[in-house]
């Protein structure tokens, strides 16, 4: 190896960290920023003599973008990473919230233990569920993902323990010292703040493996498979940990979806939640952390503004089905990678 080629190595690995260090400090910045954002919403009322500052559906709106983003992010080690397609993710979203209802309400477990077990148990479910990842993919995966999708939520349509058609009504509240609902003006203010650290923590935990050994091997599995094979990957063992962590992420926000709402139905379960989150994900950029805050934050208020356009201007329809047809054209035919990401997976 010559002088010369140590130099240009030295080089490109000081700017490696360099990117690092700023990606860190950008990070930490908006980390700062949301955090003081979200204190502000949820305690100015104290602030004001006034009384009601934020209305607490603005509360509920912001609560809903944190679940969308930490959902959108999780979707992201599949599409994302692995460059896989899956209309299959509500199912984890769903099981997880099913799994912190059932534990909490039949089994008196207390929330936090029963998050962590959601997690835990939506995470083997992604194992079956990826299984397919390892020898179909692009459309096919995409129907098989789909059909998953429908047997969980058939499954949960018809079992007794998880309430049939009529659902789980009456789910604990989490405890902290005190119980969450009286936590704030509105009762709404821990569940916002537990979303923010969740998907805080989740962003963080997704920069570090895109990062990592993890992530190259993610990138090179998603570019060229039987290169990847060829390097001495194992495409197996990487598929199926993209599909477990994606499980487990959705988990989480199912758990915390089901106690914010104290009550779950199948409904969360459809496949208009995967087609959602999947479109979330594509409309702020694969791979992009920032793209999915983004994707989930539009996606989310874009929906609330049209319907309530809807009954202000007395619509004989939901102009919100419309526009989202209208989304996915034009991101698909402008710009298929997404807002913020490199390549769509809709784009190879």
């Amino acid at each position: 190896m010559s002088v010369r080629n140590v130099i240009e190595g030295a080089s490109v690995a000081r700017l490696l960290k360099l990117r690092e260090r700023i990606a860190l400090g950008g990070g930490l910045l908006a980390f700062a920023f949301g955090a003081l954002f979200i204190l502000l919403v949820c305690f100015v009322d104290y602030l004001s003599p006034s009384g009601e500052v934020v209305p607490p559906f603005i509360k509920h709106i912001i609560f809903l973008v944190l679940i969308y983003s930490i959902l959108t992010l999780s979707l992201n080690f599949v599409s994302g990473f692995i460059g896989q397609v899956s209309f299959g993710h509500a199912a984890f979203f769903g099981f997880g919230a099913y799994a912190s209802a059932i534990l909490t309400l039949d089994y008196r477990w207390s929330f936090w233990t029963a998050f962590l077990a959601a997690g835990v148990i939506s995470g083997m479910l992604g194992i079956p569920a990826g299984a397919p990842a390892l020898r179909t993919k692009g459309n096919f995966l995409a129907v098989i993902t789909y059909g998953f999708a429908e047997v969980v939520r058939f499954v949960a349509l018809n079992l007794d323990i998880t309430g049939g058609p009529s659902g789980l009504p009456g789910i604990p509240t989490p405890r902290l010292f005190k119980d969450f609902s009286s936590i704030g003006p509105t009762g709404k203010e821990a569940f916002i703040i537990l979303a923010f650290l969740l998907a805080a923590f989740i962003a963080y935990f997704t920069s570090r493996v895109e990062q990592s050994r993890t992530g190259r091997a993610f990138a090179a599995i998603r570019e060229d498979e039987i290169a990847a094979l060829a390097m001495g990957i194992n495409i197996n063992y990487y598929k199926l940990l993209a599909f477990v962590l994606g499980a487990v992420f959705a988990g989480f926000a199912g758990s915390l979806f089901a106690h914010y709402t104290r009550f779950v139905s199948p409904e969360i379960l459809t496949s208009d939640q995967s087609v959602l989150i999947l479109t979330m994900v594509i409309f702020g950029g694969p791979r992009s952390i920032k793209g999915s805050f983004v994707g989930a934050t539009v996606l989310v208020l874009i929906p609330e503004v049209l319907h309530s356009l809807k009954d202000i201007l007395g619509l004989p329809y939901d102009p919100w089905l419309i526009c989202y047809g209208f989304i996915l054209i034009l991101m698909m035919r402008v710009r298929p990678q997404g807002l913020f990401g490199d390549r769509s997976i809709f784009a190879k």
